[in-house]
């Protein structure tokens, strides 16, 4: 995946980018005030997101919408932003996968562990940012700079894009 140039949003796309950075899922994002979609709508809306994004999971795109200043700060503050944690290796391979693209299962394959240790893994690292979902780790991982955008993809600049003027950046 390239940054390139932001691919032409609807402010309902950015609106659903911004819930799922927030770490809704499909069916919370049916029943949020507003929604006109049940869930497999909801569902296949985010599908076409991914495409759309060239991304491949939540916390990716929450990584990519945070890079393109679409979502600017995580849901509920966190230390993290002020004091930058220093995680051990492992919570930062996992941030990284995630905000990569990679997914639990993936990373937990990769690393040989099994997923009672992994469990045990993302409670820490949620601790440690202060959040409590995948995609806002992606976001306190850009944000704190704990994940290099370069580390996410060698195509994307090292810091977060400028945000562009009248870009209707968002939560």
């Amino acid at each position: 995946m390239t940054v390139g140039p932001l691919p032409e949003l609807s402010e309902a796309e950015r609106q659903l980018i911004t819930l799922v950075a927030q770490g809704n899922s499909a069916s919370q994002i049916a029943i949020a005030p507003g929604s006109s979609k049940d869930t497999e709508a909801a569902r296949e809306a985010i599908q076409a997101l991914f495409a759309k994004t060239g991304t491949r999971t939540a916390p990716h795109l929450a990584a990519w919408a945070t890079a393109h200043r679409i979502v600017t700060e995580p849901v509920r503050p966190t230390g993290a932003l002020s004091v930058k944690p220093q995680l051990p290796p492992r919570l930062a391979q996992i941030l990284r996968g995630w905000s990569g693209g990679r997914t639990t299962p993936e990373l937990t394959a990769d690393f040989g562990i099994s997923p009672t240790t992994m469990r045990s893994y993302i409670k820490t690292l949620f601790t440690y940012l202060g959040v409590d979902s995948q995609p806002q780790a992606g976001v306190v991982g850009v944000l704190a700079g704990l994940v290099r955008l370069s580390d996410i993809d060698p195509s994307w600049p090292a810091e977060p894009l400028a945000a562009a003027v009248g870009s209707g950046a968002a939560r």
